[in-house]
């Protein structure tokens, strides 16, 4: 799309949703029915759709038609069908997609706390729906920003009462989207906080030519059969029946630097993906890495602790709290380009940190 003034574009069109926008729908059958939704284009090649009800989690996204994220055979799953049961109610119900958003007082590896709750994988906010939600397109001068809000609670009678406010933006210039969450604590007790953004990678835009690069320089493997892939994790491969899935956790040595890098580049495809964040406030970038063959994905997650689970984060010292009343708040800015300069100059600000 050309660069024009927003009376010159309008000059073009009947209505702006001809070339960018945001629309409101409902999904109908299967598994999906009854879930809120709202499809995304910014008219510069990004389109891509966010779940009203399931935590304004982001399941299908492509960049300029290509596909960016993973979707797991599982498809779409509505919220009723989740079930807190370990590892498999939870992935049965984990459409992966794009971006699903873990926590808000636990996540990773279940676990049972020393009061004896049973604590599932990855928390129940990914399949909590949002309330007052929006979306809309708000001109500024002559840029359209398309810009999605709403708030979802984890609460519990006699526990945790917090509150995880969220304002997505695109807008019609760039191919940046911006993720601004509020995490409050409205209760009247300290609680754990753990939140995670589980980011997911998928073929077009993962295969064996896809690399990462980040400025995470320390890496731990999660387990012994991690440690024997961890001097290859950054590079994929092909397919492979029966790959069993590698963890690893990437960590800053300076834990007062802020610029976190990541990027994600398939060369052949002349595609990247820039993430950019605080590293203090997310000092761990989980890193999943699993070709194997009809659950081929790549994770990149930062997040507030590591995927080990709320017991291991405890026991290790890495788990973090919110006092009552207080306030904490996350920016992600995700860059999609294709211009081949661009990413390269990512790729060397990691390499050269």
């Amino acid at each position: 799309m050309k660069n024009l003034t927003k009376r010159e574009l309008m000059a073009y069109v009947g209505d702006i949703s001809q070339v960018l926008g945001v629309s409101e729908f409902v999904y109908s059958s299967g598994k999906s029915k009854g879930i809120r939704a709202y499809r995304v284009n910014n008219g510069r090649g990004l389109d891509f759709t966010v779940l009203v009800d399931k935590c304004l989690n982001i399941p299908y996204l492509s960049f300029k038609g290509y596909n960016i994220g993973f979707v797991s055979k599982v498809g779409l799953c509505a919220p009723e069908f989740y079930q807190e049961d370990g590892v498999r109610g939870y992935l049965r119900n984990f459409e992966a997609g794009f971006l699903t958003t873990c926590g808000l007082t636990y996540m990773g590896s279940p676990c049972v706390e020393p009061d004896g709750r049973k604590l599932g994988l990855h928390g129940p906010i990914s399949n909590t729906p949002a309330e007052n939600a929006s979306a809309d397109v708000v001109w500024d001068g002559d840029v359209a920003n398309i810009i999605i809000k709403g708030k979802v609670k984890e609460a519990c009678l006699f526990d945790e009462h917090l509150v995880l406010s969220r304002v997505m933006s695109v807008n019609s210039l760039e191919n940046t989207m911006t993720i601004n969450d509020k995490v409050e604590n409205l209760g009247f007790k300290k609680q754990p906080l753990m939140l995670l953004y589980h980011f997911n990678f998928g073929y077009p835009m993962l295969d064996n030519c896809t690399r990462v690069y980040t400025n995470f320089d320390k890496i731990i493997a999660r387990d012994s059969h991690s440690e024997k892939g961890i001097n290859n994790c950054d590079v994929f491969c092909k397919p492979v029946v029966g790959y069993q899935e590698e963890v690893f956790f990437r960590m800053m040595s300076d834990k007062g630097r802020k610029d976190a890098i990541v990027v994600i580049h398939n060369e052949e495809l002349n595609l990247g993906v820039i993430f950019e964040f605080d590293a203090t406030a997310l000092p761990i970038l989980n890193h999943w890495k699993n070709p194997a063959a009809g659950d081929y994905g790549l994770g990149i997650e930062p997040g507030t602790s590591h995927v080990g689970g709320r017991e291991r984060a405890r026991k290790e010292g890495l788990l973090m709290y919110i006092e009552p009343g207080e306030t904490k708040n996350y920016s992600i800015s995700i860059k999609f380009s294709d211009d081949e300069s661009e990413i390269k100059k990512y790729i060397n600000l990691v390499i050269n940190s």
